[in-house]
């Protein structure tokens, strides 16, 4: 594939949070206070969180700002982040913090248009303050807003919310809105012992529902312990620290624990917490309001399913459909059949390489969007997609709609044209050391 003639829009990319936000952005007469309850950038080896120090893996880290996909899976795991020969054939993409950089391999990528979440912000939900989670909140946004200035046609800021208060919340989205904010994330896990779908939350979905504002149920790696038993466990085979890798105590906020605290605890400690962490999470949001009736109180909201795959679509709202079916006398009068509300109400991401999707098109014609998430060591490029989309034939039309309207017409947002050529021999921007 060679060039294309539409315009392409990523629904779930990333930054790479850089020490300014912290530095720069956070008022200076809390900054201090406020690195003591979240702290964490791919330049530091320790996450500050909740007013505690817990060892953080810098090969993770870097792996979150080295995903170019020219650059084959094999060879990128094959080296160590952070070390000389990694640094030497890889090292971290300049486009997760620069955004003239970013658009430069958006010219590469086959990227028209982009809408932007955080990489490590994604924890905010697990930050016990709420203060502290709403100065933070403030300060990523005011950062990623002015990252996505440099090109408004092109770079579109998804927002993070103090979901620790609901009136904080409120107050942030409303700020943001003003601002042209077009989506705000939430992460489907608990959050001081709150899941989003209980009733305190209502107020904050109406909010949404007034605004237009997308709801962007964002999934997230958890590796926390389950219990203290397992922390104990999962330390005596990893041989070093306690056994909790993002927060300072044992707690139970994720499905996505479950693998991965069972695989910390076997050898090799390997992470498997992304293979299926991101999917648990959404497939349990997404059970619940849909054998729930939840999305009904809110018949305005919009809702995007992001960074979990979209595979599992069909598996859940089938067995959704069929145990209602078999518990009718449980189910109350606004559950809807799931297969109708999900697509008349929610949109789901799909990745480049999720070659089920393509041969399943028409299940996902009207409510898939691409992503490819772009910089982390599992980005995929629009050419791949269109590759593979030709290779399993999918109508022309469709891939325009998977590729970019879908995405467009659930964020109210006009097409640019910008790529219509795929470049040769592209070399992304590398950060200095």
């Amino acid at each position: 594939m060679t060039g294309k003639s539409f315009s392409i829009f990523d629904c779930d990319s990333h930054i790479v949070e850089p020490p300014a936000i912290w530095d720069e952005y956070v008022p200076r007469d809390v900054r201090a206070w406020v690195k003591t309850q979240f702290h964490f950038h791919t330049d530091t080896d320790v996450l500050l969180i909740n007013g505690r120090a817990v060892p953080a893996s810098r090969e993770r880290s870097n792996a979150a700002e080295v995903g170019w996909p020219g650059w084959s899976k094999r060879e990128v795991g094959a080296l160590t982040p952070g070390t000389d020969a990694w640094k030497a054939k890889f090292g971290r993409l300049a486009g997760c913090r620069d955004p003239r950089a970013r658009l430069a391999d958006m010219d590469a990528l086959g990227v028209d248009q982009v809408m932007l979440f955080p990489s490590w912000f994604v924890r905010l939900p697990l930050v016990r303050d709420p203060r502290a989670a709403t100065i933070l909140a403030t300060a990523y946004n005011d950062w990623v807003d002015d990252y996505a200035s440099v090109d408004r046609r092109r770079l579109f800021p998804c927002a993070m919310l103090p979901i620790q208060s609901v009136e904080d919340s409120i107050a942030e989205l409303r700020r943001v809105a003003k601002k042209g904010f077009k989506a705000a994330a939430v992460r489907p896990c608990f959050s001081n012992g709150r899941y989003p779908t209980l009733p305190e939350f209502d107020p904050l979905w109406r909010e949404f529902e007034a605004l237009d504002v997308v709801l962007a149920m964002h999934t997230f790696p958890s590796r926390e312990a389950l219990t203290p038993e397992w922390a104990e466990r999962i330390a005596r085979t990893r041989g070093t620290g306690n056994g909790l890798l993002f927060t300072d105590e044992a707690v139970v906020y994720s499905p996505g624990q479950f693998v991965s605290n069972i695989v910390f605890s076997m050898e090799p400690t390997i992470d498997a917490s992304e293979s299926l962490g991101f999917i648990f999470e959404a497939m349990t949001w997404l059970t619940s309001v849909l054998m729930t009736g939840w999305l009904e109180k809110f018949p305005r909201l919009k809702c995007a399913v992001l960074e979990s795959n979209a595979t599992w679509l069909p598996l859940v709202l089938g067995r959704s459909r069929n145990f209602l079916d078999l518990y009718a006398f449980q189910r109350g009068p606004k559950v809807a059949d799931p297969f109708e509300t999900f697509y008349r109400r929610c949109f789901i991401a799909f990745e480049g390489d999720e070659e089920t999707v393509y041969r399943l098109w028409d299940l996902y014609d009207n409510v898939g969007l691409w992503s490819s998430d772009y910089p982390h060591h599992d980005a995929e490029d629009a050419w791949e997609a269109l590759e593979l989309m030709a290779k399993h034939n999918v109508p022309e039309a469709t891939q325009r709609r998977l590729l970019g309207e879908n995405a467009r017409r659930l964020y109210g947002i006009d097409p640019v044209l910008v790529v219509t050529e795929r470049a040769k021999d592209h070399r992304p921007a590398i950060l200095p050391w």
